[in-house]
């Protein structure tokens, strides 16, 4: 029987669907499966036939199928060709019930019989599994590295201590001078290095905590006055506000250092007139910690990453700020490892706010103390 126009315009359609590379399902606006092709049975191992008529969510795994209608529904309701997400990893169910790592792209597709739409499924199992070995080797690499570098700096920093302790008339003014440099930079090359090695061990999970309560407004206080001189130095008022509030469980060196990295952050990026406030209190029965500044802040799109190791905002390599993108990737970890969040309001030209929430620590907070990696 020849082909008519119209069969031969669906035949070429279907090849054309077959052909193509990606596993491709078209569903209607009920969100049943009306057409696959032929990489969706490599894919996810199941036969055309298998498909058809079938509620798209059966390639959708369990834990994400409750909210899938509505995300459907709210796609349906402006429909438009876009990937479903930028920013993190989605996942397609096989079969057998392995998930499949997947990129997504929804294309609406109008005809007589009404939206259909169109989603392309891309599997990234083996980007990911590159990425990841990418990570663990840059890693290992800045750990070893690091260590290598630490040995030295300690070295120069020692002898440069020794130097400086000389009487007057064995190290002359201009040769003082000169050592305070040198003192000064070794310092910050050590604190990087610091920084390098702290964001390795985190990363892998090396890095280990030993909890204990903590009383935060302490930790606070103390930073807060340790940082005093540089802001004062910056031109820069520096203030400490903090409420009663219960101990929390933590680990005090390393709760020390995540608020010491966003006060440091706060001075660097506040103009010489600002204010930088440190305040703890307790938010919905849980303590709150959070540093406010009134420098130059960031734009809505830079927010996503500000916590990205090694990011540094268009304006802080415009400035030629000093900083190696690691102080607030260090506080993420930090925080993410205690069991608390993190988050960031800012408007540029006005100021940032990061506050981070904690738990209280329990009545019996004894546990076996891990080993902490030796940064």
């Amino acid at each position: 029987m020849p082909l008519t126009p119209a069969s031969a315009s669906g035949e070429v359609f279907r090849m054309l669907l077959d052909a193509a590379p990606d596993a491709t399902v078209i569903v209607d606006e009920r969100g049943d499966i009306v057409l696959v092709n032929k990489q969706v049975t490599c894919l996810f191992g199941y036969a055309k036939e298998d498909l058809l008529g079938k509620p798209v969510d059966v390639l959708v795994p369990e834990r994400f199928r409750e909210g899938h209608p509505s995300r459907r529904n709210g796609f349906l309701g402006h429909p438009s060709a876009r990937p479903m997400s930028v920013d993190m990893t989605l996942y397609a169910v096989h079969r057998d019930g392995h998930e499949v790592p997947v990129e997504i792209s929804l294309s609406p597709l109008r005809t007589d019989q009404g939206l259909l739409v169109s989603a392309s499924l891309r599997d990234i199992s083996e980007r990911l599994r590159m990425q990841e070995e990418a990570d663990r080797m840059r890693d290992e690499l800045i750990a070893t590295v690091s260590h290598e570098l630490r040995t030295p700096l300690t070295s120069i920093m020692g002898y440069a201590e020794l130097l400086a302790d000389l009487d007057e008339d064995e190290l002359g003014g201009q040769a003082r001078r000169l050592l305070a440099v040198i003192q000064r930079n070794a310092a910050r090359e050590l604190r990087l290095v610091d920084d390098l090695l702290t964001m390795a061990f985190l990363q892998d999970g090396r890095l280990r905590f030993d909890p204990e309560p903590v009383a935060l407004a302490d930790v606070a206080c103390r930073v807060v006055a340790e940082h005093r001189a540089r802001a004062e130095a910056a031109g820069l008022t520096l203030a400490v506000d903090v409420d009663p509030v219960r101990p929390v469980a933590g680990d005090q060196r390393r709760l020390a250092q995540a608020v010491e990295n966003l006060v440091a952050n706060a001075i660097k990026f506040t103009p010489a007139g600002g204010q930088v406030r440190v305040r703890v209190h307790e938010v919905d029965g849980s303590p709150v910690l959070a540093v406010t500044d009134t420098g130059v802040g960031v734009r809505p799109e830079e927010k996503a990453r500000l916590f990205d190791r090694l990011y540094r905002t268009p304006g802080a390599v415009a400035a030629q700020t000093q900083g190696a993108g690691l102080g607030l990737a260090i506080v993420r970890r930090i925080v993410d490892a205690h069991g608390g969040r993190i988050e960031v309001e800012s408007e540029p030209g006005v100021g940032s706010t990061f506050t981070v929430r904690l738990g209280y620590a329990s009545v019996d907070s004894s546990v076996d103390a891990p080993v902490d990696a030796p940064v």
